[in-house]
């Protein structure tokens, strides 16, 4: 229900063991969605001058929204903050998250917190102010799949589930036992998620180690870009300025030598002693000192201009030289800074574009001495500037879905071979772009991060959250309550293609099989398991206990 500065709300403040959550980004309609298929009760408070499409959102998902200007005490308690099991502050204002996560604390010192900070450092810091409490950071969450995508790689995780260890990753990279198919890298949608066959796969051991060949500039580099292709020009002119004159001298009567000698101090203007020539000779080595001066002076003045320009981009964060086989980073907010700060760990150039010169990615790019070009990424000479035409990949990581599909469509003109990353939030547009105009892969930052969210809400901590696509995939264990609907079911009727896949079993009380049969379940059973949101979430309605209330059917839509 939306309200908007009206008297307290009677079924919020009569609810109970729900979640709360304030914020009013695209995460916040991700996390409420994740929440609701869990069978949460959730209630938003949007605050700050959001876009109205937000609490329409929140509505289409039966997630209760309240708009508010301020988040004050007043507003916590109508959201019933005080009988709330969790708490969950989403956004990109530090100090806001802080201010909003003390008042909760005062009003219900049990409260589970999640808090999203954008400072690690300060995040570090927090322990001593707040209880139980988690912080994460969608910009960090989300970046290493966008790093994997721009790298053309499927990153490999490493992690103990059913009581073994196992690894998560491509085929080329993943030994030992297969133990389950995770993805196809070459599906669309659904189909990329767990299918039948694919090649992305979970093994038990990680074999080879992964070579991202870099380019550097090192000492080559370096004198590469000294002498760049318009004084190699003029160091031609002059080479061949030298074999036409070593051939005048000769024909004017001085044996090879000395032609040669004669020819290197004419075109160099070091001096030239012409006295036992004729008249006619001596007229052509001045023509030939004249060439000679204006190939050096030209020389000078091409290095010269190479030098300061270089310092010149040093000092103001521009391009220096012709970069080659790097990224470009459209867009210098959140996102795009942590994706740009992964990439330049990992030794891969990057070249960023922003339009706003006051972001603070600006400043951090400049710091760290990656180039920067202050202008819309939509802009087309601003892409040639970035050398789109010699760039490996583009990562379009503006906040606007418009502005993203743009900037793709005019690196994909430029260069028609380059890889380019979209940043799209409409799930729906996505793939039908996959689809119709081959721009992919897409990464949404919120499907990416609201399953940390939801997983640190509901105190699942075991939760390992693996990218597959612009999908995700969720490997936990979950224990069959008393009272849910899965005693008496059989183990294989959890598994859903596409959504869910049971790994391993274990009866109530003793070891983990990952050689599965197809026993009934009975309480107390744990079931390891790789799923989609969805998936889980209907897998956990299956598994919990009803409380008295009606039974939920598991193979419903989510």
């Amino acid at each position: 229900m939306t309200k908007l500065a009206e008297p307290v709300d009677q079924a919020s403040a009569g609810a109970t063991g729900h979640v709360v959550i304030i914020g009013s980004s695209s995460t916040t309609i991700r996390l409420a969605e994740e929440l609701e298929r869990a069978g949460e009760r959730v209630i938003v408070i949007v605050h700050g001058s959001a876009d109205p499409g937000v609490v329409a959102d929140l509505q289409l998902i039966g997630a209760e929204a309240e708009l508010s200007q301020q988040v004050r005490p007043a507003e916590l308690r109508r959201a019933g903050i005080q009988r709330a099991k969790a708490a969950v502050i989403v956004g990109d204002d530090d100090v806001f998250a802080i201010r909003v996560a003390l008042a909760i604390e005062e009003l219900n010192p049990t409260v589970r917190l999640v808090i999203e900070l954008n400072n690690p450092e300060l995040g570090s810091r927090l322990g001593p102010l707040f209880g139980e409490h988690v912080v994460l950071s969608s910009a960090e969450l989300a970046a290493p799949a966008f790093v994997a995508a721009a790298l053309a790689s499927t990153a490999t995780r490493t992690f103990e589930i059913g009581g073994r260890l196992v690894v998560a990753g491509p085929r080329s990279e993943v030994g030992g036992t297969e133990l389950a198919v995770l993805g196809d890298s070459a599906g669309y949608g659904i189909d990329a998620v767990l299918p039948p066959t694919g090649d992305v796969v979970l093994g038990t051991e990680l074999i080879g180690d992964r070579d991202i060949s870099v380019r550097r500039s090192g000492v080559i580099g370096a004198l590469t870009y000294v002498f760049d292709r318009r004084v190699r020009i003029v160091l031609l002119g002059l080479v061949i300025l030298i074999v036409l004159s070593t051939l005048y001298f000769h024909l004017a009567g001085s044996d090879w030598v000395t032609a040669l000698y004669r020819a290197l101090t004419a075109s160099t203007d070091t001096g030239l002693e012409v006295d036992d020539l004729s008249i006619g000779y001596r007229f052509g080595a001045v023509v030939i000192q004249l060439f000679g001066l204006v190939l050096s002076s030209g020389i000078t003045a091409v290095i010269v201009d190479a030098l300061i320009s270089s310092r010149l981009a040093v000092l103001t964060g521009g391009i220096r030289g012709r970069p080659r086989h790097h990224v470009v980073v459209c867009g210098l907010g959140r996102i795009g800074t942590s994706v740009a700060s992964r990439l330049r760990e990992r030794q891969v150039p990057v070249v960023a574009i922003e339009h706003n010169e006051g972001a603070p990615g600006v400043l951090w790019a400049r710091q760290a001495k990656i180039p920067v070009i202050i202008a819309p990424a939509t802009d087309a000479a601003a892409q040639l500037a970035a050398g789109i035409s010699r760039a490996d990949a583009v990562l379009a990581l503006t906040d606007d879905d418009a502005a993203n599909l743009e900037i793709g469509l005019v690196a994909k003109e430029a260069n028609p071979d380059v890889r380019v990353v979209l940043r799209l939030y409409d799930h729906e547009l996505a793939d039908r772009i996959e689809r119709r105009l081959g721009l992919r892969p897409t990464r949404s930052v919120s499907m990416l991060a609201a399953p940390a969210f939801a997983s640190a809400a509901l105190g699942r901590r075991g939760e390992v959250i693996f990218p597959v696509g612009r999908r995700v995939l969720l490997f936990t264990e979950v224990t069959v309550q008393p009272g849910s609907n899965a005693p008496g079911r059989r183990l294989a009727s959890l598994s859903e293609r596409g959504s869910c896949r049971v790994l391993a079993y274990s009866p109530a009380g003793r070891p983990w099989t990952w050689q599965l049969t197809n026993p009934v379940l009975r309480p107390g059973d744990r079931i390891a398991v790789a799923a989609t949101r969805a998936g889980l979430a209907r897998l956990l309605l299956t598994t919990k206990q009803l409380n008295g209330t009606a039974p939920t059917d598991p193979d419903s839509p989510a």
